[in-house]
């Protein structure tokens, strides 16, 4: 078979709720899907399988757990006539897969890449070039006008965890720019809820409950960078209400059994406070940060700001939350010799306290 000329890179396996979506990416058209165990899922919709270069195909999470490995099928058609199209297979691959099962684990985050790879990796390794689990946490690509600048996060997450640890995707602003940004959704996790895909949901991993925020863009919807195309104030209050709604069905979420972490995930953080023209939303995240407090969240991961520091509980001039905010991303920095390098982010969960520091260098911060 060319399976290693026919997908683009190892698939992501992302967590969603209990489950996972697995994508893959292939350079020619065709119809994917993924076995375990002989059992076949698919990405059907109204009976029909999709036909294309990107396979977003859901598998439910026990089912990966329990087997430790998939296997990525792709029938390529050239043409899909009408009548008595003809497929090839052409890649039929297997992965172990190694989920989050114990107390500790070491997550990494991606975040601001910018359409980098090489950096961000070289980083990556510089810290161990392992983790448990995967954190892409919003602008990844420059922005979204080629579908080309999807493929930056499946790079990245390809050669970090190489299709065999769990991956955590966060959209940030950046990436709903562009005249391909609509198509995103097939291309990141997504929950559908009420009829629509939306990029904020929880998950279950072992003992980390996560929580995957999405604050859309950083300017009111009116501003003249937008030109009318975007409405993340419906969104917004979408968002608030699913919140709401994690509080009602917490025994089932943040307070079921064996939770021993709970952590939020968000490209913005929202516990800064912004001035004009970014002071769009400042009362819902005053309220975001409110029902966090709630939910005991632990800690609150971000990136967006190019920057690396921690905001502490009840800091003065940001919302008041109980809990701490570490941000961790810087595109680039340059050495004294004129070279650059990426800086992103580690949390460690160890003994029942999360340490949190940017990466490569920075201090450790623990909670």
């Amino acid at each position: 078979m060319e399976e290693n000329s026919v997908l683009r890179f190892d698939p992501s396996v992302f967590v969603v709720g209990r489950d996972y979506q697995i994508i893959f990416l292939t350079t020619t058209m065709g119809i994917g899907w993924i076995e375990i165990d002989g059992e076949r899922f698919t990405d059907e919709e109204c009976g029909l399988l999709m036909y294309d270069t990107v396979h977003k195909i859901p598998v439910p999470g026990d089912k990966l757990n329990a087997a430790g490995h998939y296997t990525v099928v792709f029938v390529e058609y050239l043409d899909k006539k009408p009548y008595y199209p003809e497929g090839v297979e052409k890649v039929r691959k297997t992965y172990n897969f190694y989920p989050l099962t114990g107390d500790d684990f070491r997550l990494f985050q991606f975040a601001d890449t910018h359409a980098q790879t090489a950096l961000p990796i070289e980083t990556f390794n510089m810290v161990g070039g392992t983790c448990d689990i995967l954190l892409l946490n919003g602008d990844i690509n420059e922005w979204s006008d080629k579908i080309e600048h999807f493929y930056t996060s499946y790079e990245l997450a390809a050669n970090a965890v190489h299709g065999e640890r769990p991956v955590i995707g966060s959209r940030g602003n950046h990436d709903t720019r562009g005249h391909k940004a609509q198509l995103l959704p097939n291309y990141i996790p997504t929950a559908f809820r009420d009829g629509r895909r939306e990029t904020f949901y929880s998950f279950r991993q072992g003992a980390l409950w996560g929580l995957i925020l999405d604050c859309g863009e950083d300017k009111y919807d009116h501003n003249i960078e937008y030109g009318g195309t975007i409405f993340f104030d419906a969104f917004r209050k979408r968002e608030t209400e699913y919140l709401e709604s994690l509080i009602a069905n917490k025994e089932n979420e943040y307070a079921a059994d064996g939770v021993k972490y709970k952590i939020a995930f968000c490209h913005v953080p929202i516990t800064e406070k912004f001035g004009h023209p970014f002071d769009v939303a400042s009362d819902i995240y005053e309220y975001w940060t409110k029902l966090l407090n709630e939910m005991g969240i632990d800690l609150l991961v971000c990136g967006h700001m190019h920057r690396a520091y921690c905001i502490p509980p009840h800091t003065a001039g940001k919302c008041d939350a109980d809990f701490p905010t570490m941000v961790m991303s810087i595109p680039n920095v340059k050495r004294e010799d004129g070279s650059k390098y990426y800086v992103g982010g580690i949390v460690d969960a160890k003994d029942g306290k999360l340490i949190a520091a940017p990466a490569p260098y920075g201090e450790p911060f623990t909670f």
